[in-house]
């Protein structure tokens, strides 16, 4: 099978892309498949669009704008090119925090309290009963532009912080406790992770300087909040029509289980937390690369 495996970009998680897609693209090299690096330079593939057509595949290791909100998935759809994961309008969904957290409450499932604004706002009637929030950029990844602060008075600050990012800022309840994400593969829910940062929150630096942060895989939670935890992710997964794989996070405070976010295109380095819980269930890295192709193909 001919595989193109496309990384870069120009998202601000252009760098971690790059790793996921050389570490997919050395496990095809040695499946056996023939390969063909694309490092994109910029949020298109105009200029790739005929190569790809040659391909048996396409595997997506962008993360961030253009690869994971279902911006590219429609251009390979349309092009009839198959692809890793979930479609475009799957993927559009997930990649929108407070969309996901909207359809997670309507089935009722448990997600910390928001807002949403797109512009720098002093409201001091927020609501929230912590006297902590999350300030995020409503469409990103990898914690780009996340900040926690313990100080009203700081949120103006945080929030233009997340406009860097974004249009839309998401402005969330802080919940304390267990940080916890969740694999799926296909119909199997892997083992789970908990996160543990060792500066307190599991921000950019955290997920992605060696040694910020210790992965307890699988989770100490006891058996019955590790049966609701992944019995809940794979409802999320299902409930926004997610295909092949994806990865689920969330927060366990007072043995309570709040819905954080999805990703669809988690990080596919071979120290990432997806590979981490696959190797746990028994697969190597090549193994799960050559299982989400093959699920893929199938879809």
């Amino acid at each position: 099978m001919n595989i193109g495996i496309i990384f870069g970009g120009d998202s601000h998680e252009s760098e971690v892309s790059k790793n996921s897609g050389l570490a997919i693209s050395q496990a095809c090299k040695s499946l056996g498949y023939q390969t063909t690096n694309y490092l994109l330079e910029t949020n298109s593939i105009d200029n790739e669009i005929n190569s790809l057509k040659k391909h048996d595949f396409v595997f997506i290791a962008l993360h961030g704008t253009f690869g994971e909100d279902g911006a590219l998935q429609k251009i390979l759809e349309q092009n009839n090119i198959k692809y890793n994961g979930s479609d475009q309008f799957a993927s559009k969904k997930c990649f929108n925090k407070s969309f996901c957290k909207e359809i997670a409450i309507n089935d009722g499932i448990i997600t910390p309290d928001f807002y949403v604004v797109e512009s720098n706002i002093c409201n001091d009637n927020i609501g929230f009963s912590s006297s902590k929030y999350v300030i995020k950029p409503n469409s990103q990844g990898s914690s780009v532009g996340f900040k926690v602060i313990d100080n009203y008075e700081k949120i103006n600050e945080a929030i233009d912080n997340a406009l860097d990012f974004d249009s839309k800022v998401l402005i969330e309840e802080y919940v304390g406790g267990a940080e916890i994400t969740v694999p799926i593969l296909g119909d199997e829910v892997l083992p789970v992770i908990e996160i543990i940062p060792k500066k307190g929150f599991y921000d950019y630096s955290s997920k992605y300087t060696k040694g910020m942060s210790e992965y307890v895989c699988p989770a100490d939670i006891g058996t019955k909040l590790t049966s609701e935890i992944k019995d809940t992710a794979q409802r999320i997964h299902q409930l926004l029509g997610c295909e092949v794989y994806s990865r689920v996070d969330f927060k366990i405070y007072n043995d309570e289980v709040f819905f954080l976010e999805i990703n669809t295109l988690p990080g596919m380095t071979e120290t990432s937390l997806f590979p981490m819980s696959a190797n746990k269930h028994g697969y190597s890295f090549k193994d799960l690369i050559d299982k989400i192709i093959k699920l893929s193909q199938k879809k």
